[in-house]
């Protein structure tokens, strides 16, 4: 997020101590190029985020939000819960529009060392928030099985000759890629096929496993299934997101059981790739005294 402001991408203006952003200019980088303006308020869902019996999940992709919704949607309760994937910082804005209650995310912060608390400040600024482990996962390069280009390292990522499937703007692994060219000062330009994007680890997968794609960053489990080869590049925390008015209702006290349930955690280990020993730990919750709506 640092970055981003630094280099002007992201217009913002200080509060205090605080760093506010711009949510306009932040919808249009989240857009790309595409020029099209993002009103307030405006879901890109096409049903209703909110039921009397469901939540909504918007924010990133992983296998442990499918996991959880099927827990729920099978459970004796009446509790759903609807999964719309989009990337990480679409899911925070949907959040603090409140067009989702929940929303999941693994954004790292190259300045900090930290993984999603200085994006979750900077969005949910005037808000208050708790933010929750969901699974810590393994994200590496997806290959053809037998990896014939020895695609081993970051620094692989330039290799002449070999097409490369990007993620998403707004996407934790796509921010982590662009953090990598940014620090090691790479034009995009030298990367075939940086401009071809996915929406998921699965789509990412499935180009390489098509001979549509050389190499692409995506989850450990993805790759396995699909049975490519993948070479591990970094851990990561992916975290859930909520606001305090949403921690407070029974529902989501429903949700967290069940992330807390042996079974749950049970099942998301059969998956390659998978960490739970952090699954349902309280990353942060706003204080207290600072726990005031703008």
């Amino acid at each position: 997020m640092y970055e981003l402001i630094k280099r002007g991408e992201i217009p913002s203006w200080r509060i205090g101590r605080k760093i506010r952003i711009d949510y306009d200019s932040l919808m249009h980088y989240l857009q790309g190029d595409s020029g099209e303006k993002r009103p307030r308020g405006y879901s890109d869902a096409q049903e209703d985020v909110s039921s009397d019996n469901g939540f909504c999940f918007m924010g990133s992709h992983d296998l442990s939000v499918e996991l959880l919704a099927e827990f729920l949607n099978h459970s004796s309760s009446s509790l759903s819960l609807k999964t719309i994937f989009k990337g990480s910082m679409q899911g925070l804005v949907a959040l603090y529009h409140r067009e989702a209650q929940v929303t999941g995310i693994h954004l790292w912060d190259e300045k900090l060392q930290e993984y999603n608390l200085p994006f979750v400040e900077h969005i949910l600024l005037a808000e208050a928030y708790t933010v929750v482990n969901l699974v810590q996962r393994t994200q590496g390069w997806i290959v053809p099985a037998g990896n014939k280009h020895n695609i081993n390292s970051w620094e692989d990522i330039t290799k002449k000759g070999f097409r490369f499937v990007n993620r998403q703007r707004g996407s934790g692994t796509r921010l982590r890629i662009d953090q990598y060219l940014l620090e090691n000062k790479i034009p995009v330009r030298q990367i075939q096929g940086y401009e071809k994007e996915e929406q998921t680890h699965w789509g990412v997968a499935l180009k390489v496993a098509n001979g549509e794609a050389d190499f692409g960053i995506g989850i450990q489990f993805a790759a396995e299934r699909l049975g490519l080869d993948f070479v591990p590049l970094f851990k990561e925390r992916f975290d859930l997101v909520i606001l305090q008015e949403t921690a407070e209702k029974p529902e989501w006290q429903q949700i967290q059981e069940v992330i807390n349930s042996t079974a749950f955690k049970r099942a998301v280990e059969q998956h390659i790739g998978y960490d739970t020993s952090l699954t349902g730990k309280i990353v942060y919750e706003t204080p207290h005294s600072a726990k005031v709506r703008h």
